[in-house]
Protein backbone atom coordinates (compact mmCIF):
# COMPACT_ATOMS: atom_id res chain seq x y z
CA UNK A 1 0.00 0.00 0.00
CA UNK A 2 1.26 3.44 -0.94
CA UNK A 3 1.66 5.81 2.00
CA UNK A 4 0.98 9.58 1.90
CA UNK A 5 4.73 10.17 2.30
CA UNK A 6 5.50 8.07 -0.79
CA UNK A 7 2.86 9.93 -2.79
CA UNK A 8 4.37 13.29 -1.78
CA UNK A 9 7.83 12.03 -2.74
CA UNK A 10 6.54 10.86 -6.12
CA UNK A 11 4.88 14.22 -6.80
CA UNK A 12 8.09 16.07 -5.94
CA UNK A 13 10.06 13.85 -8.32
CA UNK A 14 7.52 14.37 -11.11
CA UNK A 15 7.62 18.12 -10.58
CA UNK A 16 11.41 18.08 -10.80
CA UNK A 17 11.29 16.09 -14.06
CA UNK A 18 8.77 18.50 -15.61
CA UNK A 19 10.86 21.50 -14.50
CA UNK A 20 14.01 20.05 -16.06
CA UNK A 21 12.11 19.23 -19.25
CA UNK A 22 10.81 22.79 -19.50
CA UNK A 23 14.30 24.18 -19.01
CA UNK A 24 15.68 21.86 -21.67
CA UNK A 25 13.00 22.97 -24.12
CA UNK A 26 13.95 26.64 -23.68
CA UNK A 27 17.72 26.11 -23.51
CA UNK A 28 19.28 27.62 -26.65
CA UNK A 29 21.33 25.39 -28.92
CA UNK A 30 25.07 25.78 -28.48
CA UNK A 31 27.12 27.53 -31.20
CA UNK A 32 28.41 24.17 -32.38
CA UNK A 33 24.90 22.74 -32.51
CA UNK A 34 23.69 25.71 -34.58
CA UNK A 35 26.44 25.17 -37.15
CA UNK A 36 25.99 21.40 -37.21
CA UNK A 37 22.22 21.65 -37.61
CA UNK A 38 22.65 23.97 -40.59
CA UNK A 39 25.33 22.01 -42.45
CA UNK A 40 24.50 18.44 -41.45
CA UNK A 41 20.80 19.11 -41.95
CA UNK A 42 21.13 20.17 -45.57
CA UNK A 43 23.66 17.41 -46.32
CA UNK A 44 21.27 14.78 -44.96
CA UNK A 45 18.54 16.11 -47.24
CA UNK A 46 20.85 16.21 -50.26
CA UNK A 47 21.86 12.60 -49.70
CA UNK A 48 18.20 11.60 -50.06
CA UNK A 49 17.95 13.16 -53.52
CA UNK A 50 18.84 11.60 -56.84
CA UNK A 51 20.93 13.73 -59.23
CA UNK A 52 17.75 14.47 -61.19
CA UNK A 53 15.98 15.67 -58.03
CA UNK A 54 18.84 17.98 -57.04
CA UNK A 55 17.48 20.90 -59.04
CA UNK A 56 18.35 24.58 -58.58
CA UNK A 57 14.97 25.22 -56.96
CA UNK A 58 15.25 22.26 -54.59
CA UNK A 59 18.78 23.14 -53.44
CA UNK A 60 17.70 26.74 -52.99
CA UNK A 61 14.77 25.57 -50.85
CA UNK A 62 17.11 23.53 -48.66
CA UNK A 63 19.53 26.43 -48.27
CA UNK A 64 16.64 28.70 -47.29
CA UNK A 65 15.41 26.10 -44.80
CA UNK A 66 18.68 25.14 -43.12
CA UNK A 67 21.36 27.76 -43.77
CA UNK A 68 19.57 31.11 -43.89
CA UNK A 69 17.86 30.87 -40.44
CA UNK A 70 21.25 30.40 -38.76
CA UNK A 71 22.59 33.67 -40.17
CA UNK A 72 21.96 37.18 -38.85
CA UNK A 73 21.32 38.89 -42.18
CA UNK A 74 21.37 42.43 -40.83
CA UNK A 75 24.61 41.99 -38.89
CA UNK A 76 26.38 40.49 -41.90
CA UNK A 77 25.04 43.25 -44.15
CA UNK A 78 26.29 45.87 -41.69
CA UNK A 79 29.74 44.29 -41.66
CA UNK A 80 29.85 43.99 -45.44
CA UNK A 81 28.96 47.67 -45.99
CA UNK A 82 31.23 48.93 -43.21
CA UNK A 83 31.21 52.74 -42.96
CA UNK A 84 28.72 52.97 -45.82
CA UNK A 85 26.04 51.35 -43.63
CA UNK A 86 25.90 54.48 -41.46
CA UNK A 87 25.48 56.66 -44.53
CA UNK A 88 22.63 54.61 -45.99
CA UNK A 89 18.98 55.43 -45.40
CA UNK A 90 16.72 52.87 -43.68
CA UNK A 91 15.19 52.02 -47.07
CA UNK A 92 18.61 51.53 -48.65
CA UNK A 93 19.72 49.36 -45.76
CA UNK A 94 16.72 47.07 -46.14
CA UNK A 95 17.22 46.83 -49.88
CA UNK A 96 20.85 45.93 -49.35
CA UNK A 97 19.95 43.28 -46.75
CA UNK A 98 17.53 41.73 -49.26
CA UNK A 99 20.08 41.84 -52.10
CA UNK A 100 22.90 40.53 -49.94
CA UNK A 101 20.68 37.74 -48.62
CA UNK A 102 19.91 36.73 -52.21
CA UNK A 103 23.63 36.71 -53.00
CA UNK A 104 24.33 34.43 -50.03
CA UNK A 105 21.56 32.05 -51.07
CA UNK A 106 23.06 31.85 -54.57
CA UNK A 107 26.56 31.26 -53.18
CA UNK A 108 25.50 28.52 -50.77
CA UNK A 109 23.16 26.96 -53.34
CA UNK A 110 25.98 26.69 -55.86
CA UNK A 111 28.29 25.14 -53.27
CA UNK A 112 25.78 22.57 -52.02
CA UNK A 113 24.49 21.71 -55.49
CA UNK A 114 28.03 20.57 -56.26
CA UNK A 115 28.17 18.53 -53.03
CA UNK A 116 29.55 15.06 -53.68
CA UNK A 117 30.30 13.44 -50.34
CA UNK A 118 32.51 16.03 -48.66
CA UNK A 119 32.60 15.77 -44.87
CA UNK A 120 32.44 18.49 -42.21
CA UNK A 121 33.87 18.19 -38.71
CA UNK A 122 33.69 20.83 -35.99
CA UNK A 123 35.55 21.53 -32.77
CA UNK A 124 33.91 22.66 -29.56
CA UNK A 125 33.29 26.42 -29.54
CA UNK A 126 35.77 28.93 -28.22
CA UNK A 127 34.03 31.74 -26.35
CA UNK A 128 34.97 35.39 -25.90
CA UNK A 129 35.83 36.47 -22.32
CA UNK A 130 32.30 37.75 -21.71
CA UNK A 131 30.70 34.71 -23.36
CA UNK A 132 28.72 36.78 -25.88
CA UNK A 133 30.63 35.58 -28.97
CA UNK A 134 31.92 32.21 -30.11
CA UNK A 135 34.19 30.74 -32.74
CA UNK A 136 33.41 27.28 -34.13
CA UNK A 137 36.43 25.99 -36.02
CA UNK A 138 35.69 23.36 -38.62
CA UNK A 139 37.28 21.32 -41.37
CA UNK A 140 35.90 20.38 -44.77
CA UNK A 141 37.41 17.15 -46.03
CA UNK A 142 37.06 16.88 -49.78
CA UNK A 143 36.65 13.61 -51.65
CA UNK A 144 40.28 13.80 -52.81
CA UNK A 145 41.44 13.94 -49.20
CA UNK A 146 42.32 17.62 -49.22
CA UNK A 147 41.19 19.51 -46.12
CA UNK A 148 39.94 23.10 -46.07
CA UNK A 149 39.45 25.00 -42.79
CA UNK A 150 35.95 26.44 -42.44
CA UNK A 151 35.28 28.55 -39.36
CA UNK A 152 32.09 30.25 -38.18
CA UNK A 153 31.79 33.30 -35.95
CA UNK A 154 28.61 33.59 -33.90
CA UNK A 155 27.16 35.93 -31.31
CA UNK A 156 24.38 35.39 -28.79
CA UNK A 157 21.24 37.26 -29.81
CA UNK A 158 19.43 38.13 -26.58
CA UNK A 159 16.25 39.09 -28.41
CA UNK A 160 15.79 35.67 -30.01
CA UNK A 161 17.72 33.75 -27.32
CA UNK A 162 19.74 32.03 -30.07
CA UNK A 163 23.29 31.93 -31.32
CA UNK A 164 23.50 33.53 -34.78
CA UNK A 165 26.23 33.37 -37.40
CA UNK A 166 27.66 36.75 -38.39
CA UNK A 167 30.71 35.68 -40.40
CA UNK A 168 32.34 32.66 -42.02
CA UNK A 169 36.03 32.19 -42.74
CA UNK A 170 37.00 29.73 -45.49
CA UNK A 171 40.68 28.88 -45.96
CA UNK A 172 41.59 32.03 -44.04
CA UNK A 173 39.36 34.35 -46.09
CA UNK A 174 36.61 36.07 -44.12
CA UNK A 175 33.35 36.37 -46.00
CA UNK A 176 32.41 39.74 -44.48
CA UNK A 177 35.84 41.30 -45.01
CA UNK A 178 36.01 40.02 -48.59
CA UNK A 179 32.64 41.56 -49.43
CA UNK A 180 33.48 44.76 -47.54
CA UNK A 181 36.65 45.25 -49.60
CA UNK A 182 34.79 44.61 -52.86
CA UNK A 183 31.86 46.87 -52.02
CA UNK A 184 34.06 49.68 -50.72
CA UNK A 185 35.88 49.69 -54.04
CA UNK A 186 32.62 49.89 -55.94
CA UNK A 187 31.17 52.60 -53.70
CA UNK A 188 34.18 54.87 -54.15
CA UNK A 189 32.82 55.88 -57.54
CA UNK A 190 29.14 54.99 -57.14
CA UNK A 191 26.23 55.98 -54.93
CA UNK A 192 24.33 53.53 -52.77
CA UNK A 193 21.40 53.64 -55.19
CA UNK A 194 23.76 52.85 -58.06
CA UNK A 195 25.13 49.87 -56.15
CA UNK A 196 21.65 48.57 -55.36
CA UNK A 197 20.67 48.84 -59.02
CA UNK A 198 23.83 47.01 -60.06
CA UNK A 199 23.16 44.22 -57.56
CA UNK A 200 19.58 43.94 -58.81
CA UNK A 201 20.77 43.68 -62.41
CA UNK A 202 23.32 41.03 -61.44
CA UNK A 203 20.61 39.04 -59.67
CA UNK A 204 18.37 39.26 -62.73
CA UNK A 205 21.22 38.13 -64.96
CA UNK A 206 21.80 35.22 -62.61
CA UNK A 207 18.13 34.24 -62.83
CA UNK A 208 18.27 34.26 -66.63
CA UNK A 209 21.43 32.14 -66.65
CA UNK A 210 19.87 29.65 -64.23
CA UNK A 211 16.80 29.36 -66.45
CA UNK A 212 19.00 28.73 -69.50
CA UNK A 213 20.97 26.03 -67.71
CA UNK A 214 17.77 24.40 -66.43
CA UNK A 215 16.26 24.45 -69.92
CA UNK A 216 19.43 22.94 -71.41
CA UNK A 217 19.38 20.20 -68.79
CA UNK A 218 15.74 19.43 -69.57
CA UNK A 219 16.44 19.26 -73.32
CA UNK A 220 19.34 16.87 -72.76
CA UNK A 221 17.20 14.71 -70.50
CA UNK A 222 14.52 14.47 -73.19
CA UNK A 223 16.90 13.75 -76.04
Amino acid sequence: MTTPQQIRTLLVLLLAVFTLSARAATEPASPKEVVEKATFGIIAELNKLTPEQRTEDEVRRLVTTYIVPAIDQEKIAMGALGKYWRRATPEQRQQFIDRFRERQIRTYSGAFKAFSGEQFTYEDPRFSPDGSKALVKGMLKQTNGQEVPVDFRLYFDKDSNHWRVYDAVVAGLGMVKTYRDQLAQRLQNSSMDDLLNELANEDNAGDEKTEELSAAGTDQGNS
